[in-house]
């Protein structure tokens, strides 16, 4: 396994590094917090540095770039700035890997292009009230028509909604108790449809990119706006969603690496000038060891990331090192921006202190984008215990 970058990729760190100084400003990260706005006014921006097109190919006005172009991006913009990474993530990942992965080459040729210069945003709707970890007990149903089908559901905690143009629906299209994975169909629902309601859910960290309950009454959605296209896409739905998942986790794990490591780096810093009994709180064996232990997991975790990224890249299996990276780096992101905290002492407890920051998002990652509970019990299938 070779995990050197080549100079391109190190070109392009050094490019995301340079716009994040240029155009992002940590004002503006606690800005974003403070008001819980999207940070909109970042992507034409993003768009005319080509940072969009990266993860896609040429044919779609994209760069070419693969899995790890696509994790250093996502390193790079989460240490850099939360609200580029927001800007960044909700129409990269949320709609253009999906479209990506399984759309049909209509609907890629007509969206992706949209997605790269910065005018097409997306958001992905799994989660519904019964529905979560159990993924294949989604209720929300679309009923066939002659020319359109009809969406009646309601879906909840679904990251960016508001700001989405189009909202990337899990519907079941079959009422069969006993086929219920082969009855499941994404749809492209456009946001502004009538009878789409989405009301935002207060949360508690990340706030550049809200958190929404989503309610479809009588929502006409035409046929062709079925992921994978008409008839093709109908049913189709959980395979979709199984082929996201490696990525998904991939990202997930760099991406708390990445908070994980500016904690780290800040914790770092206040050690060495910070003065107490006459020399830095750096020279107290206590606080030297607490930043070791930091490092050597943040070390951990990225190489479990890499691992799985380079898998990926080869065409390997990685489910199992994926999972397995989505929850180490998220335990470990939490442990390291608490103890970021405790090295600032109670300056860290304050709102005007960065790290209380890093602590709240990092309370999402064992929760989020599936629970790590559920990832473990991914680990002990793919190592065969039952």
């Amino acid at each position: 396994m070779d995990l050197s970058f080549t100079e391109e990729q190190e070109a392009l760190r050094t490019m995301v590094r340079d716009f994040i100084k240029r155009e992002t400003s940590k004002e503006l990260d606690r800005e974003i917090d403070e008001t819980g706005r999207y940070p909109a006014e970042l992507s034409a921006k993003m768009a005319a540095a080509g940072l969009f097109g990266i993860p896609f190919p040429e044919e779609y006005g994209g760069s070419g770039g693969g899995v790890f172009e696509f994790v250093i991006l996502c390193e790079e913009l989460a240490y850099g700035s939360e609200a580029a990474s927001a800007a960044f993530l909700l129409p990269v990942f949320f709609a253009g890997e999906m479209l990506l992965l399984n759309g049909n080459d209509e609907q890629r040729s007509k969206w992706i292009p949209e997605i790269v210069s910065g005018k097409l945003r997306g958001c992905f709707a799994l989660t519904e009230p019964e529905a979560g970890s159990d993924g294949a007990n989604v209720q929300t149903f679309a009923e066939e028509r002659d020319d359109c089908f009809v969406l009646n559901g309601n879906k909840i905690f679904i990251s960016g909604a508001d700001m989405a143009d189009f909202i990337m629906a899990v519907t079941r299209t079959q009422r069969n108790p006993e086929k219920k994975y082969q009855g499941i169909t994404i749809f492209m629902v456009d946001r502004k449809l009538p009878g789409v309601t989405v009301r935002d859910i207060p949360k508690l960290g990340g706030r550049a990119i809200s958190l929404c309950e989503i309610i479809f009454d009588n929502v006409q959605v035409p046929k062709d706006m079925a992921i994978g296209g008409y008839p093709d896409g109908i049913g189709a739905g959980w395979g979709h969603m199984w082929a996201s998942l490696d990525i998904e986790r991939i990202m997930v794990a760099i991406l708390y690496v990445a908070i994980a490591q500016k904690a780290f780096d800040e914790a770092l810093e206040h050690a060495k000038t910070r003065v107490q009994f006459g020399q830095t709180i750096g020279h107290f064996q206590a606080v030297q060891h607490q930043l070791a232990n930091m490092a050597i997991e943040i070390e951990a975790g990225r190489m479990l990331a890499y691992k799985a990224a380079w898998l990926k890249s080869q065409g390997k299996p990685c489910s199992l090192e994926g999972a397995m990276a989505k929850v180490y780096a998220t335990e470990m992101a939490l442990r390291v921006t608490t103890n970021a905290m405790q090295v600032f002492g109670g300056f860290g407890y304050t709102m005007e202190c960065d790290v209380q920051r890093y602590v709240r998002e990092a309370l999402l990652g064992p929760v989020g984008m599936g629970t790590n509970h559920i990832q473990r019990t991914i680990i002990a299938k793919l190592l065969e215990l039952f």
